[in-house]
């Protein structure tokens, strides 16, 4: 091993004496390792929004709608939904959202009774608190990824989507959704929308032990014949049929990722077997002089490890330094996707980087320990 560290130095001056096309082929690198880095970003995004949504909550909405901004149920459904069996707490909700369509600037307002918002949302406040907000008729309660995207502090006066609000509150949750949402007071965004005595859809908080399946057909059950016809799903399908077509995009993207990962690959073997072939009179002196075959493809090896890990190294970190200092976030039909790139998605780059260079150095390795060595030795 000692010895094989000792060449180093060797190797990186082989690279060296080709600067162009290492440079290339880092540049080739560092780009499809950057796209690979970032599909993994997007896919850990997605499972993040859907793992979060893994709650014993139930969603009432309007049937046969798609948008939050077409769904519209009467207030009055709030008390038959309270007597079904079961049913421990409601918080009717009127949702705006400032686009159904996929976005990068999502901006969503949930207005909420004041008093019921916590029995169904288990807040954590960054600052502010929930007593500041009950005591402010135009107050609001930001999640913390809205905050950090519009710069937004407690005490500000903010305008969001059709309304102007005082910031009292920066919080956080486990629950799917809510970095990117504001609460505000359910009148006050009833009047901006004129809509005053409807609610978007009604969260139902259902009792331990209790079947949310049979609960969420039961309030389907009192609506039939209503003026509004209700459509009720546990809040992971209800979020999964949201995302529903993002999801199958970042699934062909996943592909790509892979595609770009077999593209360096072939490039880095291409490189490596150039360079071998143009020291073939160099490794024989290494053989002669005692370096044996599998330290001779080790060696080769180096140059394709090195050249693919410097390359998912810049490709990684372009991805990071982007996404941290511009935090983006993907929002469909009222949900946000955040692209926060975590350990995992940095070791998994860094591992199929490893992974790419070592099997694109294997062919030139095995070429080079192949070649009898009278052919390469020259005479002087």
């Amino acid at each position: 091993m000692r010895e094989l560290l000792a060449f180093l130095p060797y190797a990186l001056r082989t690279a060296l004496r080709a600067r162009t096309r290492s440079v290339l082929t880092l540049l080739g690198a560092a780009l499809a390792m950057a796209l690979f880095a970032f599909v993994r970003t997007v896919d850990d995004g997605v499972q993040s929004l859907a793992d979060r949504a893994d709650q014993p909550v139930l969603v009432v909405f309007q049937d046969s709608r798609f948008c939050p901004l077409t769904s519209e149920l009467p207030l009055r459904y709030e008390r038959t939904i309270q007597d079904v069996p079961g049913v421990t707490a409601v918080l009717p909700t009127l949702v705006f959202i400032n686009s159904c369509r996929s976005n990068l600037d999502l901006v969503t307002l949930h207005g909420v009774d004041a008093n019921d918002l916590e029995r169904v949302y288990p807040l954590q406040f960054l600052a502010g608190s929930a007593a500041d907000w009950r005591a402010q008729a135009d107050g609001a309660l930001v999640g913390e990824r809205l905050a950090v995207r519009r710069g937004i502090a407690v005490g500000q006066r903010v305008r969001l989507g059709e309304i102007d609000v005082q910031v009292a509150g920066i919080v956080r949750s486990e629950t799917a959704g809510v970095a990117n949402l504001a609460f505000v007071h359910l009148d006050l965004l009833g009047l901006a929308r004129k809509r005053l005595g409807t609610a978007t859809q009604f969260l139902v908080t259902v009792q331990d032990g209790a079947d949310p399946e049979q609960i969420a057909q039961a309030i389907d059950a009192q609506f039939r014949t209503d003026e509004a016809r209700t459509d009720t799903k546990g809040m992971q399908a209800f979020v999964a049929a949201a995302i529903g077509e993002i999801a199958q995009v970042v699934a062909f993207a996943r592909w790509l990722g892979y595609l770009a990962v077999l593209v360096v690959a072939l490039v880095l073997a291409n490189t490596v077997f150039i360079s071998a072939e143009s020291r073939a009179a160099e490794m024989g002196v290494l053989e002669t002089i005692g370096l044996t075959k599998p330290r001779l493809m080790a060696l080769i090896a180096c140059e394709g490890i090195g050249l693919g890990l410097i390359g998912g190294v810049l490709g990684t970190a372009v991805v990071l330094a982007v996404l941290w200092l511009r935090p983006v976030t993907l929002g469909v039909e009222g949900y946000g996707i955040d692209l926060v790139p975590g350990g995992a998605t940095v070791v998994h780059s860094l591992l199929a980087a490893l992974l790419t260079g070592a099997l694109a150095s294997l062919p030139p390795a095995i070429a080079v320990a192949r070649r009898p060595l009278h052919l390469v030795v020259k005479a002087e």
